[in-house]
């Protein structure tokens, strides 16, 4: 497995990533609709691939994880604070995800920051909290989805 910089010619495979993931684990954390939007968000098929690169662009944290040439996971964000991590499904519990959290982390470190929170859909909470997150509030509502704010203050 490598981890590598997202590039701009990744964006369909990421964003499908994106979608199919969050379809497949996250289907149930809110309102049908609010789940749907999320999901068509990313879906090429469904939005404007122009706009998809427009946001990916606005996270400057990006990074991809391949094996075999073929996309396994993402993490994206800023420095302080996770936007998106998904690992396919049959790569669930490898390491991938541990591996792009560190990534992000030690990248993060080097932009100056001292802590990233995340808005963890449950289905996650387990995972950081595994890696050093707290969950910082209860469960709210975002948009129509079930979040668990969590931090990690970094050292």
């Amino acid at each position: 497995m490598k981890i590598r910089k997202f590039k701009i010619s990744d964006t369909i495979p990421v964003a499908n990533l994106i979608s199919k993931t969050f379809a497949t684990f996250n289907n149930k954390e809110g309102t049908k609709k609010a789940v749907q939007r999320y999901i068509d968000h990313y879906n090429p098929k469904k939005n404007d691939v122009k706009k998809i690169k427009e946001g990916f662009l606005r996270t400057p944290l990006f990074f991809v994880a391949e094996e075999n040439g073929k996309f396994i996971g993402i993490i994206r964000g800023t420095k302080n604070r996770i936007v998106n991590l998904f690992v396919y499904e049959q790569h669930h519990g490898k390491g991938v995800g541990k591996k792009l959290l560190k990534k992000f982390e030690q990248e993060a470190k080097k932009n100056h920051s001292k802590e990233i929170r995340i808005r963890a859909s449950l289905f996650a909470i387990k995972f950081y909290q595994g890696a050093g997150y707290k969950k910082t509030t209860g469960i709210l509502n975002f948009m129509g989805l079930k979040i668990q704010p969590m931090l990690k203050v970094l050292n």
